[in-house]
């Protein structure tokens, strides 16, 4: 009885074929770099703006914040904003067939011309308020 039962498993193995990610539209790699450039103009309009004389006055509710602190959530954000824009670009095109069209490499050279400017913009950020937060 057991030797006529033959050999296979009654579920077969379901086939590894995922359909391709669903390439960006252009505007999105575009997007990308002009989101870059702005983070990076509001990064550096940062540095200009006044900031606080007395942070412990501003803590403690008894003075209102300066406008650099009021202002420093807007480049902070709009980098997060720039990087995963960037990196949603890149990530969508991996699976593309290779040699890419020339129309999707531009869109590729814009996601990273974005990506750097804003790791630009970043690292001004950082070193800014490093700078200027006093003894840690």
């Amino acid at each position: 009885m057991l030797g006529d039962v033959k050999d296979e498993l009654p579920l077969k193995p379901l086939a590894d074929e995922k359909p391709a990610p669903t390439p960006a539209p252009p505007w999105v790699a575009l997007a990308s770099a002009w989101l870059g450039l702005i983070t990076l103009f509001c990064t550096i309009l940062l540095m200009f703006l006044p900031g606080s004389r007395n942070p412990r006055l501003e803590l403690e509710r008894i003075r209102q914040y300066s406008l650099a602190d009021r202002f420093l959530p807007v480049p902070a954000y709009l980098s997060v904003v720039s990087l995963f824009v960037g990196i949603v670009v890149i990530w969508q095109m991996r699976k593309e067939p290779r040699p890419l069209p020339d129309a999707m490499v531009a869109q590729r050279v814009q996601a990273y011309v974005g990506l750097f400017i804003t790791l630009v913009a970043i690292t001004l950020l950082y070193a800014f308020v490093r700078k200027h937060s006093g003894p840690v």
